[in-house]
């Protein structure tokens, strides 16, 4: 009898190797999207102005420099899906502007705005805190590249602009309204965003493009429009502090109170056994 060998061909597994070699290559050499790099360096100018504006005392300054950033940030990647230019450069450059710019500029905005008093003690836990948002960012940031970067229905923790967001319209919703809740409030806040940011707590992506945007949502779509003119108005005509706080706020606790439903609600729903059809009368009875 013939020996069945299992052994296999080098000369095929030399072809896959150098194919594989290939692929990478030149994915690592596509073309620059230069107009989407430009704006992601834009991103980074507009975290560093904010970090020079905060240091300067322009706090107000400083939180719309973090805005700026958050629309670049939407449009770098925007141009570079429709042009069809995405390259391995864009992504890399991308993460590490995001890091300045939503994750060290808050983190100057909540040390010099809140948590620095003329206490000592007070002063060091502020800078503790401030250093660990801008840690949670970079680990964020971090996952997302390497384990999170396919998944298109959801993102897994608070997205980093969403955050920044956040740090930037309390410190315009305080300032306007003259509260003063350096460390008592904000402190704890701050911890909160850095934790969400590095949980598994899910929040919408594409999901709520296709809810907003499907025709069956149409007419709800257009009285969302309606209302949000409404607002926009009347925040025109105050101060924009006003609207962006609250929706910051609004998508943080989405995240929490939609992953907490699908966790327990839908889990407590699917284990309960199905109801047993009731039985057929007899004739007569």
């Amino acid at each position: 009898m013939k020996r069945i060998s299992f052994k296999r061909d080098p000369e095929k597994r030399g072809h896959k190797l150098i194919g594989m070699r290939k692929r990478r290559i030149s994915e690592h050499r596509r073309p620059i999207n230069v107009l989407a790099s430009a704006i992601t360096t834009l991103n980074l100018y507009c975290g560093i102005a904010s970090i020079f504006a905060a240091i300067e005392g322009e706090y107000t300054k400083a939180a719309y420099w973090i805005f700026a950033a958050i629309v670049m940030d939407m449009l770098d990647g925007s141009v570079a899906r429709v042009t069809k230019s995405i390259s391995e450069f864009g992504k890399q450059l991308d993460s590490l502007c995001d890091v300045v710019s939503f994750g060290v500029a808050p983190a100057v905005l909540i040390y010099q705005v809140y948590l620095p008093v003329e206490q000592n003690a007070v002063s060091r836990v502020g800078a503790v805190m401030a250093i660990i948002y801008a840690i949670c960012t970079a680990l964020r940031l971090a996952r997302f590249n390497v384990f999170q970067a396919e998944i298109r229905e959801y993102f897994i923790g608070l997205p980093s602009p969403a955050a920044a967001a956040t740090i930037a319209s309390f410190s315009l919703f305080t300032e306007y309204f003259e509260l003063n809740v350096a460390f008592w409030i904000f402190g704890p806040l701050t911890l909160l965003i850095a934790y969400l940011m590095v949980s598994t707590i899910q929040y919408p992506k594409n999901k709520m493009k296709s809810m907003l945007l499907a025709p069956r949502n149409g007419f709800r779509l257009l009285a969302l429009c309606a209302v949000g003119i409404a607002v926009f108005d009347y925040a025109s005509r105050r101060s924009p502090s006003i609207v962006l706080f609250p929706l910051a706020a609004f998508y943080c606790l989405f995240g929490m109170v939609d992953t907490a439903y699908r966790r327990f609600v839908k889990k407590q729903s699917k284990a309960l056994p199905a109801e047993e059809p009731p039985a057929a009368q007899r004739p007569g009875a």
